[in-house]
């Protein structure tokens, strides 16, 4: 189980096998969007979903899962607040969101493989949405440095608001879909605070509670300092939409319904 483990946490990015994500930011926005949200990285928890009932039978596994997810979560969030550029920002979002899904994964409480699946199809709906208005900033202002972008709601007023939606999502806000999967996983840390009979199982809920607080303020530091926080200082162009046709991807992955997961209550 762990040797497996092992390659899930390199594909995914997880710690301590982190840091090549970030890194892996200098291709095409597109690109990004397809390998770095929804398959490539995906792909290692995709596989930790399928091998779940054999993980299950090892308490030792599930125990390391738990260690790892809950490191990954907390450690990518802190660095998602200090990083510059979008780009890198999403990276490490997506290394906690990751995190997220292995916490639940480890918790084997009865609807955690559920919740842990769910939020794999909404990570993907959103951060999509979110590389590609990277990509659209990147195309139409000449930089992804958010100490250079600010103010530009009234220079790109459709894509600010797409981007916006976006990220409310990933922060979990209500009736969008991220709210759904995070009060999942804010339900089954607390479920096992009721299961597990020992000292410090509270420790769950108040870090699932933390890792909540930083997804909202990574995602208020993007809308603040990119559309909001004054003018822009010394783009390489001036920033303006773009065609109509680099939005409707975006706008497609925030259009897709969110439905309630089968098993959930």
């Amino acid at each position: 189980s762990l040797l497996i483990f092992g390659g899930i946490v390199g594909k995914s990015a997880q710690f301590p096998l982190m840091t090549w994500l970030p890194d892996a930011m200098e291709g095409p926005t597109p690109v990004s969007a397809l390998l770095h949200s929804a398959t490539m990285v995906a792909a290692g928890v995709f596989l930790f979903a399928r091998l779940f009932p054999f993980f299950s039978h090892s308490a030792t596994a599930m125990t390391v899962f738990l260690a790892i997810g809950t490191i990954s979560m907390l450690l990518a969030s802190t660095m998602a607040m200090v990083s510059r550029d979008i780009k890198q920002v999403w990276a490490y979002s997506t290394i906690s969101h990751l995190g997220l899904i292995t916490l639940l994964f480890g918790l084997g409480t009865p609807l955690g493989e559920v919740a842990a699946v769910f939020h794999i199809i909404n990570h993907a709906v959103f951060k999509a949405s979110l590389f590609m208005a990277a990509g659209i900033i990147d195309h139409e202002s000449g930089t992804r440095d958010m100490r250079r972008l600010n103010g530009l709601f009234k220079y790109m007023p459709h894509t600010a608001v797409l981007a916006m939606v976006a990220a409310a999502a990933m922060a979990g806000v209500p009736l969008l879909n991220g709210f759904l999967s995070k009060e999942m996983f804010f339900s089954e840390t607390l479920l096992l605070r009721w299961l597990v009979e020992i000292e410090w199982a509270w420790m769950f809920p108040a870090l699932a509670t933390l890792a909540g607080v930083f997804a909202v303020a990574y995602s208020l530091r993007f809308i603040h300092d990119v559309f909001f926080n004054g003018e822009p200082v010394d783009l390489p162009r001036a920033p303006h939409e773009p065609p109509r046709w680099m939005k409707v991807p975006a706008l497609i992955q925030q259009s897709r319904p969110s439905v309630h997961p089968p098993g959930s209550p």
